[in-house]
């Protein structure tokens, strides 16, 4: 194959997420309608629990909207609405590939749909894709970023010491990655810096993104806490209570 070939071959493999054999549904979510909203990636699962201003929930690579049956419960004893979805090519949705950018416009196209979005609340991956909605103009009154990665490019790396990728075909695949959609591979969450208030939680433990990714974000972005815990790993921080009331003070 030539370099471009492989570079392309290299891009579906990184952009491409695994699916589960069985989709997931969160508790309270159940009795819910599921909406299906058509988007450029297919249509979308989503879902609304409650009525008002919302809490827009942004599940991570390979997840889906299971991930956040304990936060959509704690945020309803509270009388507080939430939305979730499942990202192109997980879950419920449909679609293959999920870029960053392209999620986050999926991400802006349920917001407009199922809103009003008061609030944001992110799980790994779901952090560079709500970056980029900021970066395209979104805007929301409080985010919380749970175990976010600065970017994704390590994966380009990783697949390549993995597999023995030439360095020339990595930096190929940025190339045609750049000029496909006008950006970056290189991507990094902390440079969005955003001026919104924003919590971002991290457990030391986290053997997926490393705390420190957490701990850089919180320091550029201007309006930014940083929460460390320890022993609740990588998804585990999501669903742990003492973390739940955390976010549901600060989104309330």
């Amino acid at each position: 194959m030539s370099i471009d070939e492989h570079a392309h071959a290299l891009l579906k493999e990184v952009m491409t997420p695994k699916r589960r054999a069985r989709q997931r549904i969160a508790e309270p979510l159940r009795d819910v309608r599921q909406h299906e909203i058509e988007t450029p990636a297919g249509k979308i699962a989503a879902w609304r629990h409650g009525e008002g201003p919302a809490v827009l929930l942004v599940h991570g690579w390979q997840d889906d909207n299971s991930l956040w049956s304990p936060l959509i419960s704690a945020l309803a004893e509270l009388g507080i609405a939430s939305v979730a979805f499942d990202l192109p090519g997980h879950g419920f949705s449909e679609g293959d590939r999920c870029a960053p950018y392209l999620a986050s416009a999926v991400m802006q196209q349920v917001a407009t749909q199922l809103g009003p979005i008061d609030s944001v609340v992110t799980h790994s991956f779901g952090g560079p894709v709500t970056g980029f909605a900021l970066i395209n103009g979104f805007t929301t009154r409080r985010i919380v970023l749970i175990a976010p990665p600065r970017g994704r490019n390590q994966r380009w790396f990783d697949f390549a010491e993995e597999r023995g990728i030439s360095p020339d075909v990595v930096h190929r695949a940025r190339e045609i990655y750049a000029a496909e959609t006008g950006l970056h591979a290189s991507f990094d969450l902390a440079e969005v810096a955003s001026p919104i208030e924003t919590l971002v939680l991290h457990s030391m433990d986290d053997d997926a993104v490393e705390w420190q990714n957490g701990e850089v974000i919180a320091k550029q972005w201007p309006n930014a806490e940083l929460v460390l815990c320890d022993g609740l790993g990588h998804r585990m921080i999501a669903q742990d209570r003492s973390v739940i009331d955390r976010i549901v003070q600060f989104v309330a």
